[in-house]
């Protein structure tokens, strides 16, 4: 009985995380510092300076 009380708490406990995680934008955050970007926390946008850099050559 007690191995099914810690299993449900943990799944509790990770889909609380995740719930947080949803809440602050992480997960788009994320999302842009993976692709090299910075992420403006003040407006929830991302910048791409890839993007925003002429092509050398």
């Amino acid at each position: 009985m007690k191995r099914t009380h810690r299993k449900v708490l943990i799944v509790l406990v990770i889909a609380a995380l995740g719930l947080v995680a949803w809440h602050f934008d992480l997960f788009r955050a994320g999302d842009c510092l993976s692709q090299g970007g910075r992420w403006n926390w003040a407006n929830d946008f991302c910048r791409l300076d890839s993007l925003a850099r002429p092509a050398a050559g």
